[in-house]
């Protein structure tokens, strides 16, 4: 599907097919992939300048998150396989693959095959993995969609206080300097403090006192959380008892956290205090003074197109600011100890690097097909009213399709090698639920 929209855009222009160097200074030299372009000049005016403007931004965007996120997932798997155990040799036929889709795929392929022969029943570690999470989250900037289209509407004027509601009905997070309260639309906030009811995530110990801890304590874990007490390891590695440090929580369950929540909260959230502010999705008593953002795109209510809304949307939400998971593994079985050794590196690479192909798997994906999908409908919308166009514009719609399509070409691969890493350790194919 991402490669057929992908297609639209190609297919139809044809305006520097003729021309060795399509983005040379006789056709286009001011779209470039990642680069600000709303000072480039495509020689048109009105709303369909803006549109077009908004049309090249959304299509550079993306393909420089693709790329980006490509880079970053083989990076990752490298640094899995490795760390996990990768036979030598195979290691060695990864490092000889040339060019960055197929490096991507090698390394993954070969993380996610290690994986599940050091992880298993009858492999090398003699116990299974899962990888326990919250799911990550972007947020996109209610000021940079106002910004976009704002360049779509007949006076250049879209503010963010025009905003409508969050995609989804979510409210919008803010910069909070007081305290957050969950609402109805918001029963579960987000939460870097101190939560008076259920914290979903980690939480972490203050003022040297221990928290009750069932999961992954990264510090230490006692009994009882008093001096000289027993320790409170359980023999697949996980805490039961007292941890002076963070905790995540088995199987990602809502706990009481006395101490600072990370994660969510479905109660009252509040500053800890030093803390100057935190992000919460709620209701909050002071904030100060920021843009507020949104989970997905923000609806604004500018009176623009609905393709110019589409191209504003794929822009913000592929230069959104996606926090990674925190990742702690859940083994099942009997750990073989002659090789705890290599256990415990092969945890801690994958608590470390899995997060960056979670980003890529649980939170890009959706608004990559979607920014996709937004700039062929933009495109095709474009290329029907060819009047509107400039030689210019047309010129330029070429490196814009083969930046689209390369784009997702690296993305797919991307999400291919996120896939098949994360499903090694238990985690669901998004894909189909």
């Amino acid at each position: 599907a991402l490669a057929a929209s992908a297609l639209v855009i190609s297919s139809l222009s044809a305006g520097c097919s003729a021309v060795k160097d399509a983005q040379s200074g006789l056709c286009c030299s001011d779209f470039v992939v990642g680069a600000d372009m709303s000072g480039a000049d495509f020689k048109m005016s009105g709303a369909a300048n803006g549109e077009f403007h908004a049309l090249a931004q959304a299509s550079g965007d993306l393909s420089a998150v693709a790329s980006a996120s490509l880079t970053d997932v083989a990076s990752a798997c490298e640094s899995i396989a490795r760390d996990v155990g990768a036979d030598t040799k195979k290691i060695a036929d990864a490092e000889g693959t040339t060019g960055d889709q197929a490096r991507a795929t090698a390394w993954c392929d070969l993380a996610a095959a290690t994986i599940k022969a050091k992880f298993s029943a009858k492999g090398d570690f003699g116990v299974s993995a899962k990888a326990v999470f919250v799911a990550p989250t972007c947020q996109a900037s209610v000021s940079a969609q106002a910004n976009c289209e704002a360049s779509c509407t007949v006076d250049g004027k879209c503010d963010a206080s025009a905003m409508v509601t969050c995609e989804g009905g979510k409210l919008p997070t803010v910069q909070c300097t007081g305290s957050c309260e969950g609402t109805a639309d918001a029963p579960s906030i987000s939460c870097t403090g101190s939560c008076s009811g259920k914290c979903t995530g980690s939480c972490s110990a203050t003022a040297d006192v221990a928290v009750a801890c069932d999961g992954k304590c990264d510090g230490d874990c006692t009994v009882d959380g008093k001096a000289g007490s027993a320790s409170g390891v359980q023999a697949d590695g996980s805490c039961k008892g007292q941890c002076k440090g963070t905790c995540t929580a088995k199987g990602g369950a809502a706990v009481k956290c006395e101490g600072s929540c990370s994660g969510s909260c479905d109660a009252k959230c509040t500053a800890v205090p030093g803390s100057v502010k935190f992000e919460c999705n709620g209701q909050c008593t002071k904030t100060d003074g920021s843009l507020p953002k949104c989970e997905g795109s923000a609806k604004l209510d500018c009176k623009v197109s609905a393709d110019c809304e589409g191209s504003c949307s794929a822009s913000v939400n592929a230069k959104a600011e996606c926090t990674p998971p925190k990742v702690s593994l859940e083994l099942s079985g009997t750990a073989n100890v002659d090789v705890q050794a290599q256990i415990d590196a092969a945890i801690s690479s994958i608590e470390l690097n899995l997060p960056r192909l979670l980003v890529v798997l649980e939170a890009r994906g959706k608004s990559f097909t979607a920014g996709i999908s937004a700039t062929a409908d933009a495109s095709a919308a474009l290329i029907a009213k060819p009047g509107d166009l400039s030689v210019t514009a047309v010129a330029c719609l070429v490196p814009i399709g083969d930046a689209v399509s390369k784009g997702v070409e690296n993305f797919g691969v991307a999400i291919s090698g996120s896939l098949s890493v994360a499903g090694a350790v238990g985690v669901p194919d998004p894909t189909k639920t």
